[in-house]
């Protein structure tokens, strides 16, 4: 019987949390409530879609001021899903944190999303990882329906459910749905290290400048070399990205209003 393949998920937690000033807590563990009504950190939102996802480990890049993230998470992220952590000073962007986390890969698959978006159906990753363990794609994106643009990747998938245009931030778009979950084989992991040790000047020429580095640039990257991308898209989802003090008041009527 063939062996199932290894899940690991990849968590950037490595940002200031510009915006939400003011906040003694890293944002990353900020309390909301969740569908059962218990108050618990952001973060463990994301950890608990991935452990039903099939990943038993998880890899959280910190930066050096945020130990409130490992004295609120520990090593035991439950259900069997070990955590452990990659520090830094601080990474340039996205891609540049992740990097550091697929240090510590060797050959398993893994699971990516955002410690502060909230998200539904929980069993995202599920679908996700079953798209991508049979091949062709390298890369599948987990796609939510939006209606504000301007702080998202905006996303154009064919009738196939290849993944064509990226679109990162736009004012407005014509396009319906970004990407807020990933999923991706070893093949990609070795990609997305190679652009960032080799191809930096690529990701700084479609970024426009060298502080506004997203992870939506390295998929640029990818498509325009032939990388196969696959989106698996949930029309009835919902996200919540809590990332202002106004959103974050909306986080605790959220699984209430399911």
């Amino acid at each position: 019987m063939m062996r199932p393949q290894a899940f690991v998920t990849v968590i950037p937690a490595a940002g200031r949390g510009t915006r939400l000033p003011g906040r003694s807590l890293s944002k990353e563990i900020t309390p909301y409530v969740d569908s059962g009504g218990a108050e618990r950190p952001l973060i463990a939102h994301l950890l608990d879609a991935a452990a039903q996802g099939g990943a038993d480990k998880a890899i959280v890049v910190l930066r050096h001021d945020k130990q409130d993230i490992v004295d609120a998470l520990g090593t035991d992220g439950g259900d069997g899903h070990r955590i452990t952590y990659r520090w830094t000073e601080g990474t340039r962007g996205v891609p540049h944190t992740i990097a550091l986390g697929l240090a510590d890969v060797d050959e398993e698959n893994v699971l990516f999303g955002f410690p502060d978006i909230l998200f539904e159906p929980s069993d995202a990753f599920v679908r996700m990882q079953r798209r991508l363990t049979p091949g062709p794609a390298h890369l599948v994106l987990g796609l939510f329906p939006t209606s504000n643009p301007k702080k998202m990747d905006m996303v154009e998938v064919d009738d196939d459910g290849r993944v064509r245009t990226i679109d990162i931030k736009p004012q407005q778009s014509q396009f319906e749905l970004t990407w807020i979950l990933a999923a991706w084989n070893a093949a990609f992991s070795r990609y997305l290290c190679r652009c960032v040790a080799e191809d930096n000047d690529r990701l700084i020429e479609l970024a426009g400048r060298e502080d506004d580095l997203h992870l939506g640039h390295v998929f640029q990257l990818a498509i325009a070399d032939g990388i196969r991308i696959e989106g698996v898209t949930f029309p009835e989802g919902r996200l919540l990205d809590v990332g202002t003090p106004d959103d974050l008041g909306k986080a605790s009527r959220w699984f209430a209003q399911s």
